[in-house]
């Protein structure tokens, strides 16, 4: 019987995910409706669940460890199902459950102190059917719609169309609103993919929604977005314009017109008015992201993908994105032309000059905005930051010195 579940990404791999993965765990990144995390809760019933997580996010993130008879690791990387979860339930202690070569959770006598190399040591245990991991950042777009509908089916009901707000337009009833809502002159179109709204979003007149969609608790859709399939709007974000493949993780705005695809952007992101991003190559050759594993850029495969953008990253007014972009956390961009392909953490680009932008000020800045959005800034997470702009130094130093040049 399973006593505790952590949720396990304190290895190297964690690297090909940044800078989505700098400020928190891989589970605690949004695919679908929920977190990773927040899915595996929702299989776990009343089993706790834990981080194991790189040390200088332990502090936030993995206080009061329990010491437990045994426990199962599972691979934060991964995302749920109802027959994954059930052959992690049946696994022997001293076993691991894997996929071809890959691990996805062993069940353990304590955890001690685990690493990946304890794995030859566990007895394997074939897995055979599909398993979702999240190895890139591009994987949290291309898994997302298959994700909502996932999710859906925790949530235990749709509303039906009687019950939906009168005076808007509606294609189909997969539609689930939790709480009540109030709004007029929309079109909800979930005929090919569902639309959930979580509680207290507010929905704009002449919004136009296609599912699968998600607009989670909080949100606000303004007047005239058009929101197409395969969108996750995190809680508390603000969104306009054109939005389409892109998972917001939350507290980020999009506040006015321009097109976002083919995206994934952090938390607390502020993106101005008119700004853009390309998805597509003019000559239809495959995307090469940034990876930071590699310090190289990778071949993603796609044809189409957009924008990768790291937590409270700013931009402003008409910032334009080209194919295949990765910001990383705390950046400031204020330039007329095409951004680079990639802008390591903490940089400063303006027309006039590039920079880096110091800690103290990025900090200062945070309690500005926290003051004003009555967020949860402290000390635990400027340490977090302070660890996340010492480890990218050198990365902004070269940076920033082949732009003077």
């Amino acid at each position: 019987m399973i006593e505790t579940i952590f949720l396990f990404d304190d290895a190297s791999w964690r690297e090909q995910l940044l800078p989505l993965v700098a400020t928190r765990p891989v589970s605690d990144l949004r695919v679908g409706i929920f977190t990773i995390a927040q899915k595996w809760r929702s299989f776990a019933g009343d089993r706790s669940i834990y981080y194991l997580t790189a040390d200088y996010l332990m502090e936030k993130y993995g206080k009061q460890l329990p010491e437990a008879k045994s426990a199962v690791i599972i691979k934060g990387n991964v995302l749920p199902t109802d027959a994954l979860f059930k052959a992690i339930a049946a696994l022997p202690i001293g076993s691991v459950l894997m996929q071809e070569e890959q691990w996805i959770a062993c069940h353990i006598h304590t955890t001690g102190i685990f690493s990946e190399s304890d794995i030859s040591t566990l007895q394997a245990v074939a897995f055979r059917e599909f398993v979702q991991f999240i190895h890139y950042p591009e994987d949290i777009f291309m898994a997302n719609a298959a994700e909502i509908s996932a999710d859906l089916r925790h949530i235990d009901h749709y509303s039906s169309v009687e019950t939906l707000p009168q005076g808007n337009t509606y294609h189909g009833d997969k539609i689930l609103m939790e709480g009540a809502h109030t709004f007029c002159s929309v079109t909800l179109h979930s005929e090919d993919g569902a639309i959930y709204i979580g509680a207290g979003a507010i929905i704009e007149d002449g919004v136009y929604i296609k599912g699968p969609a998600a607009i989670c608790a909080g949100a606000r859709v303004k007047t005239g977005a058009r929101i197409y399939p395969n969108v996750t709007i995190g809680p508390g974000s603000t969104v306009c314009g054109e939005i389409n493949n892109t998972v917001i993780w939350g507290n980020s705005a999009k506040g006015h017109e321009g097109y976002l695809g083919c995206a994934v952007i952090g938390e607390g992101c502020n993106l101005g008015a008119g700004t853009s991003n390309s998805n597509l190559r003019n000559d239809w050759k495959n995307v090469s992201l940034y990876d930071y594993a590699e310090k190289d850029y990778r071949n993603t495969g796609l044809q189409k993908c957009g924008l990768i953008m790291g937590d409270f990253t700013m931009v402003a007014i008409h910032t334009r994105f080209t194919t295949g972009t990765v910001i990383g956390v705390g950046a400031q961009i204020a330039i007329s032309k095409f951004v680079p392909k990639f802008v390591p953490d903490f940089a400063w680009l303006t027309d006039d000059r590039s920079e880096a932008y110091h800690l103290d000020k990025f900090l200062a800045m945070m309690q500005r905005r926290d003051a004003k959005k009555i967020n949860t800034m402290n000390p635990v997470d400027s340490r977090i930051f302070e660890y996340q702009h010492a480890d990218t130094e050198n990365v902004r130093k070269e940076y920033l010195y082949k732009l003077s040049k």
